[in-house]
């Protein structure tokens, strides 16, 4: 059997699984956060991508963020790396021209200083060691290469949510940034995403923090805690403030996600 990626890794440790892939593709697609996420890292990498260069998208999952990508960047080279292999199938699907890798970020299966741009979605925190993978992005890209990441935030907010997706931490203010300073980035931009919406969101999470369902019950809580946020026009409304926000400089000090551009010396 043909698979439509490369091997590289063995997914024994992957802190994943189909379950949640399904769920991430079920709600993803057009979820006002995570559109306004996929159009944040995009705008981040700014004129710096050379017409026909060459973009990683680190944990692309269903392939969301290479199709945004795509259409953006119609002429680069895209590269998909995640260790989940029902992602990989059906990101080929969607954008069948990106070259995929079964891969760890930790141990990025390209050479040094060959990439251009970076972007990332969520996935810094599921990487128990997420130094490491700061620094195998530095060694891979290009010098000036930048590199768009965004992670959840907040490590007093952690909830069964958090435990169910797998997440070994949310972000503190300024900890990716610091982090990335120390694997040899310069930090270009430093924020977040879902500022205005942050605090019935921080009250949810506070909550959540009180009455944990526990394992058992999680899958069916963390459904509907979606749900019940799917297709709202004041939550699309409130990101496309941002936006406008940020385009004009803003930094956000709290939010939903943490936002860090980043670039290689």
């Amino acid at each position: 059997m043909n698979l439509p990626y490369t091997v590289v890794a063995d997914t024994d440790q992957v802190n994943w699984s189909d379950e949640l892939e399904a769920l991430h593709e079920e709600f993803s697609r057009d979820h006002f956060i995570d559109v306004w996420t996929r159009r944040a890292l995009i705008e981040g990498l700014g004129d710096s991508v050379p017409r026909e260069g060459t973009i990683a998208d680190l944990g692309c999952s269903t392939g969301y963020l290479l199709s945004d990508l795509r259409g953006r960047f119609p002429h680069v080279r895209l590269l998909g790396v995640d260790l989940v292999a029902a992602g990989l199938h059906k990101s080929h699907e969607l954008v069948p021209n990106a070259e995929l890798f079964l891969a760890d970020v930790c141990a990025l299966p390209f050479e040094n200083r060959t990439i251009d741009a970076v972007v990332s979605a969520n996935l810094l925190e599921h990487v128990p060691d997420d130094r490491a993978a700061l620094r195998e992005i530095v060694r891979a890209l290009r010098p000036r290469g930048r590199a768009a990441l965004v992670v959840p935030a907040g490590p007093g907010l952690y909830d069964y949510y958090d435990r169910f997706l797998g997440h070994e931490r949310r972000y503190a203010r300024g900890e990716l940034a610091a982090k990335a300073r120390e694997a040899g980035f310069e930090v270009v931009f430093d924020s977040h995403l879902g500022a205005l919406l942050y605090p019935p969101f921080w009250l949810t999470k506070k909550r959540n923090r009180r009455h944990d369902p526990g394992d058992e019950d999680s899958r069916r809580r963390v459904g509907r805690d979606i749900d019940r946020t799917h297709g709202s026009r004041l939550g699309a409304l409130a990101c496309e403030a941002e936006r406008w926000l940020m385009a004009r400089g803003a930094r956000l000090p709290v939010g939903i996600r943490g936002y860090t551009v980043v670039r290689k010396p």
